[in-house]
């Protein structure tokens, strides 16, 4: 399958296949004492090919492919730029205008999200990712952002149900497999849990250090507690 260049507009509509996210991560500082809430969810993943693989890496099969106007692509890019320079203000004001000319598109409706959630407009953010996921219910990124959610309301079991179903969906979906385990580890201390889907993430990104501490440590507590 081809997919439209999200840039491509000498088109009157293009093709999303998939969303164009905004980067929110924060950045883990010590092993397991201020964990990541995201790693790698909020990177762009467009064009992705039907067997679900990016650039030849594991991602994730696009789960919509609407049609908008091309100056909709535009703006929405737009407002990626005010909320990357932390101008969340005309940021999250062009997202909400685009949920308004674009009401089938998704994309506009996690973004915002993503921003109250960054704003600490935590119920705001809840009420736009519920939309996206009334859009698009099996949506790997929205859900993923909705577990975050339920995580910072305390609501650990809903949270739990949410990442594992994204991850029965979307097993190669590591966003989810990371911060199932956080939530494991950190919130429902369940070991076992946090270790397999740690190692599950580890064999997919060898790379992150982190992770591999993380891994380490829990190790050392499980040898101890036998």
């Amino acid at each position: 399958m081809n997919f439209t260049s999200l840039h491509d507009t000498s088109l009157c509509k293009v093709a999303v296949p998939f969303i164009l996210v905004l980067t929110l991560a924060s950045c883990a500082t010590s092993p397991r004492t201020a964990p990541a809430d995201r790693a790698e969810d909020n990177k762009p993943l467009v064009n992705h090919t039907e067997d679900g693989t990016q650039n030849g890496k594991p991602g994730v099969p696009a789960p919509e492919n609407v049609k908008v106007d091309a100056d909709v692509i535009a703006d929405f890019n737009t407002a990626m730029k005010y909320l990357k320079a932390d101008n969340y203000e005309k940021g999250t004001e062009l997202l909400k205008q685009l949920t308004r000319r674009a009401p089938s598109y998704t994309a506009p409706y996690i973004n915002l999200a993503m921003a109250y959630e960054k704003m600490g407009k935590l119920p705001e953010a809840e009420q736009s990712i519920k939309k996206a996921l009334e859009l698009e219910p099996g949506h790997p990124i929205a859900n993923t952002e909705y577990a975050l959610l339920c995580r910072k309301a305390g609501r650990f079991a809903e949270a739990r149900e949410v990442y594992e179903q994204t991850l029965k969906r979307y097993p190669t979906f590591l966003p989810a497999r990371k911060n199932l385990g956080i939530l494991c580890d950190m919130y429902l201390r369940d070991l076992e849990c946090a270790l397999t889907q740690y190692r599950a993430y580890s064999a997919a990104v060898p790379d992150d250090e982190t992770v591999r501490i993380w891994i380490a440590d829990l190790e050392k507590q499980q040898a101890q507690t036998r």
